[in-house]
């Protein structure tokens, strides 16, 4: 066989493993976008956002991932096109945390600031600014202090934004 005949067919066999792995890669992302709709629409906002939690699981059990799992599979993919749900996902972390309340936003902070902190600042924000909103000052003040200590890259916004 020639070099070219040797190289075409490697290129192949290589275009076809990464053909299958986006395909493996898309439909499990899919399979997490539709479980995080569902999730939404039962009104779950912190599962649809976060996904199951993994800790609860037994072994055999499926795993089904929110809008943060969609995000995290393509992120950082650099060849081959992005699913469109992908775009729309991008959007979700923001909404979700704008419709949880007081409560809500306590338990999210505390369940996730140890396991999993992604989108626990901006739940802390949001916290703070619901608790300047609401006078509650004694609240606004622990989470900037939070903020400011546990996250210190973090820009604290203005009531106003």
């Amino acid at each position: 066989m020639s070099s070219g005949i040797k190289l075409g067919l490697f290129a192949l066999l290589v275009a076809i493993a990464y053909g299958s792995a986006w395909l493996k890669t898309y439909q499990l992302s899919e399979q997490y976008n539709t479980y995080a709709h569902q999730q939404l629409e039962e009104r779950d906002l912190v599962i649809a956002l976060k996904g199951m939690n993994k800790l609860e699981l037994r072994q055999g059990d499926l795993y089904f991932g929110g809008f943060q799992q969609v995000l995290e599979t393509w992120e950082n993919s650099v060849l081959g096109p992005k699913p469109s749900f992908y775009d729309d996902a991008k959007v979700m972390p923001e909404k979700i945390l704008a419709k949880l309340n007081q409560q809500q936003l306590e338990m999210f902070i505390e369940t996730y600031v140890e396991l999993d902190a992604r989108y626990v600042p901006e739940a802390a924000e949001r916290l703070r600014v619901l608790a300047l909103q609401n006078g509650d000052t004694e609240m606004a003040d622990e989470m900037s202090e939070f903020l400011i200590e546990a996250f210190p890259n973090y820009k604290l916004k203005s009531v106003s934004e």
